[in-house]
């Protein structure tokens, strides 16, 4: 493909200027070759096989002899009739066979010479009416249609995007093809609006020429974009694919005004159908090869859209027609209009401008073409095969669409448009009940998280680490950054909908608005929290001042040892339970394994007896909620007493392992044996049985007979991972 080197004086700036004055010259050879035309004045359209008169300027030789609608029949000259009919106004590569060409360029000299000899012709209606005028030698450029300006302003548009995708992207072969593409077909375009810009007739010889500079330059155009889809954006054609087009192309550029076969049904059009299929072909290759990859999948919908719909309506409402001998549904004008749009498309699929947006745009046109197809294709039955008179099939059609259009663009949106853009109302009352139900801050970030994973479902999320305050895309929709409810850092969600599409701008406008109501039900929730906080202060506050004075009494006035013990295990319960009521959030586990150690050290110490420690496992990874702390204290705090009351050991121990997220409690001694199964249940063993079963847990008693006889409880206790555990 051709590389263009980017000098380093090739600035934007630059570019464009040299693109300008590419314009301009353009521009000035057409200006010159149109303006030398003889000019009468008058605006023909193709009425049947004949011409019809659609306008007179008021300056014209004939305005006072010719009306709008009026027929042509023929031009007399020096005795001769020559014929004004369909042929005059058709494009020669419209045209079939070459016997077709050969007859419009012999009428065409007619009409040269005739308008050249400076002498009072004769214009014939269909009527009979004798029309007789004499043309000027020129036109004058405030002579020329309408048509041929709006044609420089599209050509220039198309153009200019060519330049500014290459501009941006240079020397990438995508970029390279569509500048090629861009620069070819506005000199055909421009060709083609001295075309069909003219009156009565063009010199046979400039009719002749152009037609060969339109059709090289136009086969030039279609491999250029042929390129683009066999590489763009990942190559799916064989490497000889695009020499071979190019080569064919080239071929058919010098076959049709060389002449050296001709092709059947159609000399010009027809040679480029086999191309149209193929790269039909290629977009689906490239559509398969897009699964996984929102990024060149959004590009082949831009792509889809601007290429595939434009050509499919000119190959099926003009070149299919115009082929099997037929006129055209839709005008060539409107066909090179629909191509400029092809540039529009390759710019945005090329630079990959909002991609994120690629989706809804893709949708919202078909919608609106096929509300406009249908009601032209209703039409045209109506007519043709009802025989309906034009008046009343156009309002019929206009009826019809209206019934079959919006229960059709009703089943599209359902199936098309993705969920996320679905209003929100009906996702509200689910997700405003699944906040309500949170109790903590924790438990908030977590369900908000979790309501953006079934959401949107990316294909990875991560944690953001800078704090940002709205949503907002990444890597042209590739990411969605969320915030948190804190605000403190963001959510990376990457590939939506485990990477079939991108992320756009509804996600964005959605997301926010579930954030705020989130923001809202956590911030009610944080409020009530902290009046319940304030009133568990004040209840512990006045239980400690009342209930834990008379303890602390007790256990200095109490003589009986037993209910000293007891008394003095009743006031350090209440401190626990006042201290761990007042954590508000989960604890770790390690740091109360040592409060647990350093606890029953000092009560084995006192009563004469060694303590044994051991814990293994990655304890540090686990957290405990406050009600977890308090049950196991008082767990260990009652198995410990029935030990040393009951037992009377040398050596207590004391093993806490982590296994599959369950912690495991050992307590053996080396005291009094007995079986557990005669063990009568007091309220130390019912005490322990009811603190493991609220904790999830379960407890056994056992006799074990190695290494020696003993006992020992085995707790069994489930815990949580940091991130599950909360208040």
């Amino acid at each position: 493909m051709l590389k263009i080197g980017r000098d380093k004086s090739l600035i934007p700036a630059n570019v464009f200027l040299l693109a300008l004055l590419f314009v301009v010259l353009v521009e000035a050879m057409v200006l010159g070759v149109r303006l030398q035309q003889p000019w009468v004045g008058v605006r023909l359209q193709i009425q049947g096989e004949q011409l019809a008169v659609t306008a007179v300027d008021a300056d014209s030789p004939l305005v006072a002899e010719l009306a709008v609608g009026d027929v042509l029949s023929h031009l007399e000259f020096r005795g001769e009739r020559i014929p004004l009919e369909k042929p005059l106004l058709v494009l020669p590569l419209t045209l079939r066979t070459y016997a077709d060409i050969d007859a419009l360029l012999a009428v065409q000299e007619q009409l040269q010479q005739a308008f050249l000899a400076n002498e009072p012709l004769v214009l014939v209606t269909a009527d009979g009416r004798r029309n007789v005028f004499k043309p000027e030698p020129h036109t004058h450029i405030d002579d020329l249609p309408g048509v041929f300006w709006w044609l420089l302003l599209a050509n220039v548009v198309g153009l200019m995007l060519g330049v500014i995708v290459w501009t941006y992207k240079p020397n990438t072969l995508e970029a390279n093809s569509l500048l090629v593409a861009s620069l070819s077909y506005f000199v055909a375009e421009s060709v083609f609006r001295i075309a069909i810009s003219k009156e009565f007739y063009l010199p046979p010889q400039l009719t002749a020429t152009m037609a060969g500079i339109e059709a090289a330059c136009f086969n030039l155009f279609m491999t250029s974009l042929f390129s683009i889809l066999c590489y763009y954006p990942r190559r799916v054609a064989p490497r000889w694919l695009l020499p071979v087009t190019a080569t064919v192309l080239l071929l058919h550029s010098v076959n049709y005004p060389m002449r050296w076969w001709e092709v059947p049904i159609h000399n010009f059009m027809l040679p480029i159908v086999p191309f149209v299929l193929y790269a039909t072909w290629l977009f689906y290759k490239q559509w398969q090869g897009a699964i996984g990859n929102p990024l060149n999948r959004a590009t082949l919908l831009m792509l889809q859209l601007s290429v595939l719909l434009p050509v499919w309506l000119i190959m099926l409402l003009h070149a299919i027609p115009v082929m099997l001998g037929g006129s055209a549904i839709i005008g060539d004008v409107a066909t090179r209009t629909l191509l400029v749009a092809i540039f529009a498309g390759w710019a945005v699929g090329i630079l990959r401008f909002r991609l994120f947006d690629i989706e809804y745009w893709w949708l919202k046109s078909l919608l609106w073409i096929v509300g406009g197809s249908l009601v032209v294709v209703l039409d045209i039955v109506l007519v043709s095969v009802f025989q309906t008179s034009t008046t009343y099939a156009l309002g019929g059609a206009v009826l019809l669409a209206g019934f079959l259009y919006f229960p059709l663009r009703q089943w599209l949106l359902e199936t098309l448009l993705p969920t996320e853009r679905q209003p929100l109302l009906a996702a509200l009352p689910a997700f405003s009940q699944v906040m309500a139900q949170a109790t903590s801050l924790v438990e908030f970030e977590q369900r908000w998280r979790e309501t953006l994973l079934q959401r949107l479902h990316p294909l990875h999320w991560e944690i953001y680490p800078e704090a940002i305050s709205h949503t907002a895309l990444s890597d042209n929709g590739m990411h969605l950054l969320i915030p948190t409810l804190a605000a403190n850092h963001a959510y990376q969600f990457s590939g939506k909908q485990r990477a079939s599409r991108l992320f756009n701008s509804a996600d964005v406008k959605n997301v926010d608005a579930l954030l705020t109501i989130a923001r809202m039900a956590s911030s009610a929730s944080e409020t009530r929290q902290q009046a319940i906080f304030e009133e568990r202060q004040r209840i512990m506050r006045d239980l400690h001042d009342s209930l834990g004075a008379k303890l602390l009494t007790l256990t200095h006035k109490l003589a009986d040892p037993e209910g000293k013990e007891a008394a003095k295990q009743a006031l350090m319960t209440l401190r626990d339970t006042i201290r761990l009521s007042l954590k508000t959030s989960p604890l770790k586990l390690e740091d109360h394994l040592a409060d647990w150690r350093a606890e029953q050290t000092d009560r084995t110490e006192a009563a004469g007896v060694h303590l044994t420690w051991k814990q293994t496992g990655q304890l540090e990874q686990h957290l405990l909620t406050s009600k977890q702390v308090l049950e196991i204290t008082q767990l260990l705090r009652e198995a410990v007493s029935n030990a040393l009351k009951h037992a009377a050991p040398q050596v207590l121990s004391l093993q806490f392992t982590l296994q599959h997220g369950q912690l495991h409690i050992l307590i053996g001694n080396d005291g009094k044996v007995s079986d557990p199964q005669g063990w009568k249940a007091g309220t130390g063993l019912s005490s322990l049985r009811n603190r493991t079963r609220q904790l999830g847990g379960d407890i056994q008693f056992q006799l074990r007979h190695e290494p020696r006889p003993h006992n020992r409880v085995q707790i069994r206790i489930p815990l949580q991972s940091p991130s599950q555990a909360h208040e």
